[in-house]
């Protein structure tokens, strides 16, 4: 007959049988165990009262950010009431544990092992006591676990519907396909920017199979709960509706019909986006192929092919190669309206973009200038590391922007050498792209980093060199040769020549705070000396609404083509009348081109007017045009006034000669950079223009041009200064 335990615990000297057996067999009391037993317990309280005192909102919500800790404590004391109830005099200790364990463990799924312990504690107040109370926190602990792993796709699931009876009518809906970091990034500036509008995010599993489509069940809520704690706090902080589907719209099969979100259970999000004024998909992940199936299969979704009327774009993340290339244009010039707009959202183009805008990072930084004639005195090398998407990229950025004029009025030396240990693989497409661009200009070199090659071609331009592009697609990596080529510069150059920018390409966001630390300790440790690490590319830069909504480039390329064309109305008519949105019109202008070159010489030209404006900087920076200098505003006029003299279609300043000079200079600037432009494109001269055959015959010296066509680079250079000097007296007003 067991002794009640309450009386156990307050017997100093327990004379019972059952415990002489115990501690004949195990050497341990009951008393002990029972010593242990407060301990956990005061563990465990102490547990509780640490989570409670942490930054946590609530107790509740700390035991659930710590569910292990705190399961592993109760499961403890389960095990510890379970091996008291369990013992029988006789019975081997090694054989109690075992049945403890399993069923402290059958506690977490809601079941216990009451029945196998003895009648007399089964009666006993004090041990009943405890035996519930462990079993309701496992129970509790459970369903917590189990409400954590659905319950925030319940709450989200409520949310949607809340919305697309009560919210969604009018509003505008950005919806992100997939959870990834850029499109974190970018629907928190959306949210900063445009705050009433409707942000939804869809979970995709991509590792289910297209089975897993046809039924909803219990494991279909469960199976697709991917989301990160850290993830739901960052959905919650922009108000996010969240759902989640399988494989997402590229999963979706033909054969399945134009209901892709039927098919994927997202029949309330259909809704939502019915009920929209517009409505934007983002296609961000890094997986390019899965990004641009999943937007054509978009395309075709019945709801978006009804609502035509309204203004739906699908952004997908793909590189600018050919193949997108022509996805896009044919998307944004499809006369017949029927399809959803799908714009290419290049990481590795905008990265370079970045830099074209950074005044900082403009190769014009690295010469030797002559501000009086616009002109350079030294040339301009560059070396560009890891010669991918990013690589070519820059190149196209420095070939354009380093294309300077001499005092000899001819283009300065450029050099630019490109280095990949895999660059023999693109080698004959490159220059197959680029076939005006020869050897003298693009040297590529095929080396692994850190090799002796690599390094013996270091030492021998390193006194030459200008400008390096670091861009190794993994940041540890790119980060350390940034270090050892700024260690061995500083070795080898003096402090006299022409300023040295390191640029080094960052590709992860968590990487940012790291990258940057290093690279100001060693700018600062070299202040005053002509050698400066820059990074650049950084994903928060790159996915904003100013570079992809708003199209920050495209919407000042307007303005500059409504100053170049002399014209008071407004910008984005005259952009419209100038490139044209109409198919007919377009195609009656260009009879002799088919559909797909009239598209591409549309898209040419508006190039030309995105790097005329990005190149406003460099010409200002040519002609001595300081905002900080106290005699910019005076000097800015005299020029505006000296521009105002020059008649339509020539070439000639009426004013000083001096600024005449200048203007002219600049003028001729121009046009190596628009030579080179044409360059990059694939163009190569020819004594008739053919843009079907990609021939120019501009592509020659500025004197062999008639004086009509050297006007056009001048009213380059003109707008350029109208928009400057206009800008100024905005500012001084």
């Amino acid at each position: 007959m067991f002794p009640p335990i309450s009386g156990i615990l307050c017997n100093a000297n327990p004379v019972s049988n059952i415990f002489a057996t115990w501690q004949e067999v195990t050497n341990i009391d009951f008393y002990v165990i029972y010593h242990w037993l407060a301990i956990f317990a005061l563990l465990l309280a102490a547990t509780l009262w640490i989570l409670y005192r942490q930054k946590s909102t609530s107790l509740l919500g700390s035991i659930s950010n710590n569910l292990l800790i705190v399961s592993s404590g109760i499961w403890l004391l389960g095990f510890l009431i379970y091996m008291i109830g369990f013992y029988r005099p006789g019975l081997n200790f090694l054989s109690v544990i075992p049945r403890a364990i399993i069923s402290s463990f059958k506690m977490f799924v809601v079941s216990n092992d009451l029945a196998r312990v003895p009648s007399e504690l089964q009666k006993d107040d004090l041990f009943l006591t405890i035996f519930s109370l462990v079993h309701f926190s496992a129970a509790f602990i459970t369903f917590l676990f189990i409400f954590k792993m659905i319950g925030y796709k319940i709450k989200s699931s409520l949310s949607i519907i809340t919305h697309k009876y009560f919210k969604a009518k009018g509003k505008a809906v950005h919806l992100f396909w997939g959870v990834n970091e850029a499109s974190f990034l970018l629907a928190e500036d959306i949210v900063r920017c445009h705050p009433n509008e409707t942000i939804i995010f869809i979970d995709i599993d991509e590792e289910s199979d297209s089975s897993s489509q046809k039924k909803a069940t219990l494991s279909h809520i469960t199976n697709t709960i991917t989301i990160k704690d850290s993830e739901i706090e960052r959905l919650n902080s922009i108000g996010a509706l969240v759902d989640n589907c399988y494989n997402g719209p590229a999963g979706v099969s033909s054969s399945q019909g134009n209901d892709i979100f039927g098919v994927l259970h997202l029949k309330n999000i259909g809704t939502i986006i019915e009920k929209s004024c517009r409505t934007s998909f983002y296609f961000l992940s890094k997986n390019e192929a899965q990004n641009i199936v999943g937007a054509l299969k978009l395309q075709q979704d019945k709801r978006l092919r009804r609502s035509t009327e309204k203004e739906n774009i699908i952004y997908v993340h793909a590189r600018r190669e050919a193949n997108n290339e022509v996805l896009d244009h044919y998307s944004q010039y499809d006369s017949k309206k029927k399809l959803t707009r799908i714009k290419i959202v290049d990481s590795a183009y905008m990265s370079i973009t970045s830099l074209k805008q950074d005044i900082g990072a403009l190769p014009v930084n690295c010469v030797e200038i002559d501000s009086r004639t616009g002109t350079v005195t030294s040339p301009f090398t560059a070396m560009i590391i890891g010669f991918g998407s990013t690589g070519q990229e820059a190149f196209k950025f420095l070939y354009e922007f380093a294309a300077f004029i001499g005092p000899d009025k001819k283009k300065s030396p450029f050099k630019c050498y490109a280095i990949d240990e895999k660059i023999n693989n693109i080698a004959g497409l490159i220059k197959e792209k680029m076939p005006a661009i020869g050897k003298d200009e693009l040297e590529l070199i095929q080396a692994p980093m850190d090799s002796e090659p690599f390094w013996d071609k270091v030492r021998e331009i390193a006194c030459d060199l200008n400008y390096v592009v670091i861009a190794l697609r993994n940041d540890s990596a790119g980060l350390s040769m940034a270090v050892n080529i700024f260690k061995h510069l500083l070795k080898v150059r003096s402090n006299s020549g022409s300023k040295l920018m390191i640029m080094v390409r960052c590709y992860d966001n968590s990487n940012v705070k790291r990258m940057k630390e290093v690279i100001k300790n060693l700018n600062k440790a070299v202040e005053g000396y002509n050698v400066e690490i820059r990074l650049f590319g950084e994903e928060k830069r790159l996915y904003c609404c100013n570079t992809i909504l708003s199209d920050k480039t495209l919407t000042e390329a307007k303005e500059f083509n409504k100053v170049y064309e002399n014209s008071t109305i407004n910008a984005e008519e005259l952009w419209q009348k100038s490139f044209g949105e109409d198919e007919s019109e377009r195609l009656q202008t260009r009879k002799k081109m088919s559909r797909y070159h009239a598209i591409y010489d549309i898209n040419r030209r508006i190039a030309q007017k995105i790097s005329n404006t990005l190149h406003r900087r460099t010409k200002m920076m040519l002609m001595g045009l300081d905002e900080e200098a106290p005699e910019f505003a005076e000097r800015l006029s005299a020029l505006h006034n000296c521009v105002n003299s020059r008649k339509e279609e020539t070439t000639t300043y009426r004013c000083s000669g001096e600024d005449a000079t200048l203007l002219m200079n600049i003028a001729m600037t121009e046009h190596e950079r628009w030579i080179a432009s044409q360059k990059l494109m694939g163009y190569t001269y020819a004594k008739e223009s053919d843009f079907v055959k990609k021939m120019h015959k501009c592509i020659c010296p500025w004197d062999e041009l008639d004086e009509q066509t050297q006007s056009y680079d001048c009213n380059v250079v003109d707008t350029t200064i109208r928009m400057e000097y206009n800008g100024s007296l905005r500012n001084r007003q």
